[in-house]
């Protein structure tokens, strides 16, 4: 009996996928997964490329989430058609394809290669499934030294059967993780709101008392809803759900917006305001949105945190291919003891809790919007004269 040639390569496959799969389970940073499946995806099949498409049942839209040897910016969130797209039909249909010549086959997703600036010679994709359902597509191309084969699509499948369960727990762990604490933080003001609700229906407090346990009703109330939508965007931003829309925009008009949108209130509470952009700031590739409510957060905290008398810098800079921006204030600054924990959700500076409002998340969200562009955020600071948080983002000159 004649052995295939394809047999040793499609067991040396799976001697990998057995090394693979123990590091894919004992994963549970969603984007470092991630980047561990691509990867893998590309060594088993003997790829140039792989790519992970997540897939949106509540929108019923299919968005790029993780890809080797492309710039995350540049691709993050680009939303795929479903009809008009090979992972589309992948997603329709559940099923495995190989394509030998994508650019002859009428599914063939053609911006994608404006995108992304590699040309689609040969093609493997698989759904990925969980409990019957599809909740992405991993895909290879281009085939070093030949075409996929029946071999390279089971291997594949066996890959993306070990990444769906691990892209799960990655996302219940998240959850759990997330959920357990906006738990703990919202019994402080439940408990605040249960309190004057029990005051109010006794006959022991008078009409200004009355006035006093409503105002602090509403202010709970506030801080509720604030934290809420703070904790979505950031489960959103985490789990790997939110869809990035990129586009090139110009950086220095979206911080002259942030700049008025602010100026007012710095008005009204005698803080000085000043705005130092350098002339030769470049257009950048990123969802504007998002980098806009990084800097919003920033400079509501540089607000918040500040006093009557003070000052307040936004800088932006370019060099050496990063943009580089800056928000300083000279307000109460943050203990030495507490910097290795601002970044944490929910965590608030001990000495601020009482007097400035606050969820604890709005740096949460500035750091993962800013690592999801492939940029830094770090920050220096010194008690009672103030801090300044900087950002690097990487542009294309």
């Amino acid at each position: 009996m004649k052995k295939s040639k394809e047999q040793p390569k499609t067991l040396d496959s799976y001697q990998k996928l057995i090394n693979i799969s123990c590091d894919l389970a004992s994963e549970l940073d969603l984007n470092i997964l991630l980047s561990k499946i691509v990867a893998a995806a590309c060594q088993i099949s003997n790829a140039e490329e792989a790519s992970i498409l997540m897939f949106d049942p509540a929108k019923n839209t299919l968005y790029f989430q993780a890809a080797t040897n492309l710039d995350t910016q540049l691709h993050r969130g680009v939303i795929v058609p479903l009809e008009e797209s090979i992972a589309g039909w992948i997603v329709n249909n559940q099923k495995p394809v190989i394509v030998d010549d994508p650019q002859k086959d009428k599914r063939h997703f053609d911006s994608i290669q404006a995108i992304t600036n590699i040309t689609c010679n040969s093609l493997l994709g698989i759904p990925l499934m969980s409990k019957g359902k599809v909740i992405g597509v991993l895909e290879v191309i281009n085939k070093r030294g030949g075409k996929f084969t029946k071999g390279d699509q089971d291997v594949l499948l066996a890959l993306g059967a070990q990444a769906s369960v691990a892209i799960e727990n990655s996302r219940l762990f998240l959850q759990s993780d997330l959920i357990g604490e906006f738990v703990h933080q919202i019994r402080t003001p439940l408990s605040a709101l249960n309190a004057a609700a029990h005051l109010l229906k006794s006959n022991r407090v008078d009409e200004e008392q009355k006035k006093k346990m409503i105002d602090i009703m509403e202010a709970e109330i506030e801080a509720l809803s604030e934290m809420s939508t703070s904790f979505l965007d950031l489960a959103r931003l985490q789990s790997g759900r939110k869809q990035y829309n990129v586009s090139e925009f110009n950086i220095r008009e979206l911080l002259v917006e942030c700049y008025d949108i602010f100026y007012p209130d710095t008005k009204e509470q005698a803080i000085t305001f000043n705005l130092d952009l350098s002339d030769s700031l470049p257009r950048i590739l990123g969802d504007r949105k998002q980098l806009k409510q990084a800097m919003i957060n920033l400079l509501s905290n540089a607000i918040k945190y500040n006093h009557e008398g003070g000052e307040i810098i936004l800088r932006a800079k370019a060099k050496n291919h990063r943009l580089i921006i800056s928000v300083s204030d000279t307000g109460m600054g943050i203990p030495e003891d507490e910097i290795d924990l601002i970044f944490r959700k929910f965590y608030r500076v001990r000495s601020h809790r009482d007097q400035v409002p606050g969820t604890g998340l709005g740096l949460a969200v500035v750091k993962q919007i800013i690592i999801d562009h492939g940029g830094k955020i770090s920050f220096t600071s010194k008690v009672n004269v103030g801090t300044t948080f900087t950002i690097t983002l990487p542009y294309e000159a």
